[in-house]
């Protein structure tokens, strides 16, 4: 099944491998402030080295982890197959073979700044889509999909996004939840790195 999707697609072991360096880069940067203490504690350099990276490095490795899966335009699209770039290089989804959906909601000083619908493929193949184009696409591939037999795992915050399923207030309720998940955990890992290097 793996070779005869690489034959049809560009390359998805090699995009798998660029997207797994990616996220261990972006986790170095998160994890670089602890290793920083780590190197303090033998007189290496300042603590003080830590709270800057906790500050600059941390907060840059979690804004990639949130890119690295997301389509940047333009797009195209062949059959059940839609191919983006990213920040990993070029992907191809197929539509025909969805596993599963979630909905990413970032935010910014101002609110909500972006929401991805994360789709991964049955070929292990991961894309954010971001444009009302790629959203339509989507819809129509979920729609299409048998209604006997296996169904892909689609959050229900997803399908509200999508305008597939009517469920009032679930959209605030995802995003206060992912809102507050987002403020503590940057929150508890500064505050961490503070205690650990005073």
């Amino acid at each position: 099944m793996r070779a005869k999707y690489a034959h049809q697609f560009r390359s998805p072991a090699a995009a798998r491998r660029r997207a797994r360096r990616w996220t261990a880069f972006a986790g170095a940067l998160v994890a670089s402030p602890y290793v920083a203490l780590a190197a303090a504690a033998v007189g290496l350099f300042p603590a003080g080295v830590a709270i800057v990276l906790a500050l600059t490095a941390g907060p840059a490795g979690l804004l990639l982890v949130t890119e690295l899966n997301t389509e940047l335009p333009p797009q195209r699209r062949s059959g059940n197959r839609m191919t983006a770039r990213t920040l990993t290089g070029e992907r191809t989804v197929d539509l025909s073979r969805i596993e599963r959906v979630r909905l990413l909601t970032h935010f910014s000083t101002g609110g909500v700044s972006e929401r991805v619908l994360l789709v991964r493929d049955a070929y292990g193949m991961s894309l954010g889509l971001t444009t009302p184009a790629s959203h339509r696409a989507l819809r129509r591939a979920l729609e299409r999909l048998p209604r006997h037999g296996p169904r892909p795992r689609a959050s229900s915050a997803a399908l509200a996004h999508l305008g597939m399923v009517s469920a009032p207030g679930r959209l605030a309720v995802h995003t206060v939840v992912v809102w507050l998940a987002t403020v503590l955990g940057l929150c508890g890992y500064v505050t961490a790195v503070l205690a650990l290097a005073t």
